[in-house]
């Protein structure tokens, strides 16, 4: 009768495991960021662009928010 108490059993998937990566918003998240970027520069020629276009849109919507913030603050 109480058997499966615990749940079933799962099996550890090692890539889904290993896919994520939580990076805190500290300046220690900064600079592991920075080295996931200087790591996938150097590894990933053909991920060039969308790095830069990725690193460009986020540098323009982190602009337009700050200036809204800096705006309603005033």
């Amino acid at each position: 009768m109480f058997e499966n108490l615990e749940g079933p059993k799962r099996e550890r998937e090692p890539l889904k495991v290993a896919s994520t990566v939580s990076i805190p918003g500290t300046p220690a998240g900064a600079i592991v960021s920075l080295g996931l970027v200087v790591i996938c520069w150097s590894a990933l020629p053909l991920a060039r662009p969308f790095i830069l276009g990725t690193g460009g849109a986020g540098l323009i919507v982190g602009l337009l928010l700050w200036w809204k913030h800096r705006r309603d603050a005033q």
